[in-house]
C-alpha cells in the first residue's frame, strides 16, 4: 500500500444526488402519531404542489468528507458512481471543495444513486426514498490514512468488508470510524461483527443501537455497554433533541443540543455533520467531550438550511462558538 500520501481521512461509502421537495403541510392529506412517530399521507393519484425544490450531492461518505474538509482535514473518498451526468457532478463538486477524488470510480451502463427527500415542514422532519445501485466494491491501491470512515453501501458488501478488515489489520495505525448504513443494518449484526471488532469509534442513533443489540433497552448507558461488547472501543449514541452520549469503556459523557432556539428547516445530514465535526476534533487531538460539543454545534447549523452540506462550519467558526 502507498504510505506516502498526505491523506488524513479516507471516507468509504455510496454517494448520491438528493432531490429535496419541501411540501406545504396544507397539502398533507393525513398526519398522525403512530407509536410515537409522525406519519404523513398523500392522496393517491393527486398532484401535490412543491414549495421548494433543490438538488445536492449527498451520501454519508460524501457528507462526512465535505464536513471534515471544511475543517481542514485532508480527505479522500472511495465511492462507486455511475458513468453519467450525476456521477460527473458528484466528482466535480467534491474536487472543487478540495477532496481527493482519485477513488471515485465510474461504472459503465450503471446509474448514479438518486434519493428523493420529502421535507414535510414539521420541525424539519424528512422522508427519504433511497436507491442504492448494486456495485462491485473493491480495494484499490489506497493511501494509508490516519483515519477511515466506513458507512452506507448497497447489498452485497460482505466480500468488500472482509477485504477492508484485512487492510485495517495490515495497517493497525489507522483509526476506524464506523457508521452503519440502512442496508448494513438490514443484514443484521452477524454480518457486522467482523467490522465492529476492529472499530475504534461507532456512531449510531438510539434506534440503531437497540437494533444492533437486539434489545429495547431505554437506559442509554446499558446500550453503550452492550454495543461495546461487540468490539468498538468508543461508542457514540445520538439522541435527537436530547443531544448525544459517548462512552469510552469507563465513563459516559453527555452533550446537549447546541441551541433549542434554532429554527429547524431540514434535518437531513444532521448526523453526518455531527460525525464530521467529531472526527475532526479527534484529528486535532481534542477530548471526547470537546468532540461531542463540536458535533453538536455543526449539526445545529446544518439543520438551518435545506441539504446535508449547506450549513457546515469551518474549524475556526466552531471554535468561535464553543
Amino acid at each position: 500500500m502507498n504510505k506516502n500520501n498526505g491523506i488524513d481521512l479516507l471516507t468509504i461509502g455510496d454517494s448520491s444526488i438528493d432531490l429535496f421537495m419541501k411540501i406545504d403541510r396544507n397539502y398533507i392529506a393525513t398526519e398522525m402519531e403512530v407509536e410515537g412517530k409522525s406519519e404523513i399521507c398523500f392522496l393517491h393519484g393527486s398532484k401535490v404542489p412543491v414549495d421548494r425544490f433543490k438538488t445536492s450531492i449527498a451520501g454519508n461518505s460524501c457528507n462526512v468528507a465535505v464536513a471534515c474538509t471544511r475543517m481542514g482535514v485532508k480527505t479522500a473518498i472511495y465511492t462507486e458512481l455511475g458513468q453519467d451526468a450525476n456521477g460527473d457532478r458528484i466528482e466535480e463538486e467534491l474536487k472543487e471543495m478540495g477532496i481527493n477524488t482519485s477513488y471515485c470510480i465510474k461504472n459503465k451502463n450503471s446509474p448514479t444513486n438518486v434519493h428523493a427527500v420529502i421535507v414535510s415542514g414539521r420541525g424539519g422532519e424528512r422522508t427519504i426514498f433511497s436507491y442504492h445501485e448494486k456495485r462491485d466494491y473493491k480495494l484499490y491501491d489506497w493511501p494509508v490514512p490516519k483515519w477511515i470512515f466506513y458507512s452506507s453501501l448497497a447489498k452485497g458488501f460482505d466480500d468488500f468488508q472482509a477485504q477492508l478488515i484485512n487492510y485495517i489489520k495490515d495497517n493497525p495505525e489507522i483509526g476506524v470510524i464506523f457508521n452503519p448504513g440502512t442496508q448494513q443494518l438490514r443484514e443484521g449484526v452477524d454480518s457486522l461483527k467482523n467490522i465492529l471488532e476492529v472499530t475504534d469509534v461507532l456512531f449510531v442513533n438510539k434506534e440503531e443501537a437497540q437494533r444492533l443489540t437486539d434489545i429495547k433497552e431505554k437506559d442509554v448507558e446499558r446500550l453503550h455497554e452492550k454495543l461495546q461488547k461487540l468490539g468498538p472501543k468508543v461508542t457514540i449514541i445520538t439522541l435527537g433533541s436530547d443531544g448525544s452520549t459517548s462512552h469510552d469503556g469507563n465513563i459516559m459523557e453527555t452533550e446537549k443540543i447546541y441551541s433549542k432556539d434554532t429554527e429547524i428547516v431540514d434535518k437531513t445530514g444532521a448526523g453526518d455533520s455531527y460525525t464530521g465535526a467529531f472526527i475532526s476534533a479527534l484529528h486535532y487531538g481534542k477530548s471526547l467531550k470537546t468532540a461531542m460539543r463540536w458535533g453538536s454545534i455543526n449539526s445545529s447549523h446544518v439543520i438551518r438550511k435545506i441539504g446535508a452540506i449547506n450549513g457546515l462550519l469551518s474549524k475556526e467558526e466552531i471554535e468561535a462558538l464553543e
